[in-house]
């Protein structure tokens, strides 16, 4: 399996394999609301996501086999430069296409605003993996490449992340990231986390 930074042609693929990744998760469930057209919706918001990054020059990783991809991490650099007005313009008819979604995302923002370190950092915004290949080491690959990212980067002091899946605390935590809060998006719990590199 080999990580690499993402382009414009893996865009397609990528997308599909984290809607897929994400058809059970919490948060974009709360954001999107599941039910008929959910996989619709994951579908474009992880695309604006990925263009909007690619375009930016900020970290998107890709998990590459023999077979296409099989997984995916995307999130931000200590920058956090500004969309392009074409995709700011399709985020906001994406937005308002989908009632509640506006208050759900300042309700989501206000919890991991309180708990992510003040800083500079890395944020981890996206990981997933095609669920027929979990388990065999591809999150912790792509996991790796996105932390080592932000080590390499010296105005960056660790990677911040949030998760709401209790089931993947305990695969954080042996990446060496610790809780630093936690927060609640409707039903279900929303952990803070924090890898902090050493010596900064």
């Amino acid at each position: 399996m080999k990580i690499s930074a993402a382009s414009s042609s893996d865009i397609d693929e990528a997308v599909a394999c984290l809607a897929t990744a994400f058809a059970q998760d919490p948060i974009t469930g709360y954001l999107l609301q599941t039910g008929p057209g959910y996989r619709e919706r994951l579908t474009q918001f992880f695309s604006l996501l990925m263009r909007a990054r690619i375009e930016l020059e900020i970290p998107v990783f890709v998990a590459r086999g023999a077979h296409g991809i099989h997984g995916a991490t995307m999130g931000y650099s200590t920058l956090r430069p500004e969309w392009s007005a074409g995709l700011t313009e399709e985020w906001v008819r994406f937005e308002n296409s989908i009632p509640g979604l506006t208050d759900r995302m300042a309700i989501y923002d206000e919890v991991a605003a309180r708990f992510k370190p003040a800083a500079p950092h890395y944020y981890l915004g996206v990981i997933g993996t095609d669920p027929t290949s979990q388990g065999s080491g591809i999150g912790t690959q792509l996991l790796k490449s996105f932390c080592e990212d932000s080590a390499s980067d010296p105005l960056s002091s660790g990677v911040y992340l949030e998760t709401a899946q209790a089931s993947n605390l305990g695969f954080y935590g042996r990446a060496g990231f610790v809780e630093t809060g936690r927060g609640n998006l409707g039903d279900a719990t929303l952990w803070c986390m924090y890898l902090p590199h050493e010596g900064r």
